[in-house]
């Protein structure tokens, strides 16, 4: 194994922006070496001993095996895989939903996560390994105007428990973070443009007068910290929300 990098080879799927990005660095200080997994590859080369790009689409078979056979022939063991790919849906009624969106948003919240994680848990088996599932607090708790999105992401969290069970008796670590409300920069980041559709108005809206939403770099935090706790131990949940954030429908804005 390299010695620089001894916590062994993470992956992480979305890795281009938000939390896969401030993830996949983190993960490459904590000592991991890391394969940034992501539909869009940085325009840089990366430098050397800094992170390797790896262009995936979560919903094509064939993707998710061309990065499993890059995986195989690494010279490092896989010890973790973060599953962090995600697509919102629009902030729409059930009654006008567009179940194409529903479709795409399922395909890659939950099938995506299914494809990566079958393609590559021959591999985290055999170098007691830890799977990392970014789901959120809306896989809990549902609300309005999110169904599309908040669906995708309790199939998500039923299959992250699912997981855990199938796998006790193995040394394989599985963990779910659920983040609340989060901003990925001053345009509200990449997840909440999409979700508005680059509408600026109803993306601050969310945020009028809220103290501090969770940014990418906690989450990275929670990822890290999870992913290097001793091996016999497992956070099987961990949800996290902003102070300002007691529940989906509680949230204390300032005047």
């Amino acid at each position: 194994m390299n010695t620089s990098h001894p916590r062994g080879l993470a992956v992480v799927t979305g890795a281009s922006a938000g939390i896969g990005k401030a993830t996949a660095h983190a993960l490459h200080t904590a000592g991991y070496t890391v394969i940034a997994a992501a539909r869009r590859l940085p325009t840089q080369t990366p430098r050397p001993g800094e992170l390797t790009s790896h262009q995936l689409d979560v919903t094509d078979d064939a993707s998710v095996a061309a990065l499993a056979k890059a995986i195989a022939g690494h010279d490092e063991p896989l010890t973790l895989l973060v599953n962090n790919a995600g697509i919102p849906t629009s902030p729409d009624p059930i009654a006008t939903s567009d179940v194409a969106e529903w479709q795409r948003a399922y395909d890659v919240n939950v099938l995506g996560v299914l494809r990566t994680t079958q393609a590559l848990l021959p591999n985290l088996e055999a170098n007691r390994g830890h799977v990392v599932v970014i789901g959120s607090t809306v896989g809990h708790v549902a609300y309005e105007k999110g169904a599309g999105y908040a669906a995708s992401k309790h199939a998500l969290t039923a299959l992250a428990s699912s997981l855990r069970l199938e796998l006790c008796g193995t040394p394989v670590r599985v963990t779910e973070i659920a983040p609340g409300m989060m901003r990925g920069d001053a345009d509200g980041g990449e997840f909440m443009r999409a979700r508005f559709h680059n509408d600026k108005a109803a993306i601050d809206a969310v945020y009028q007068g809220v103290d501090a939403p969770l940014t990418p770099e906690d989450i990275a935090d929670i990822v890290t910290w999870c992913a290097t706790r001793p091996a016999h131990v497992d956070i099987d949940l961990l949800m996290v929300r902003p102070v300002a954030q007691a529940a989906q429908h509680k949230v204390h804005r300032t005047a």
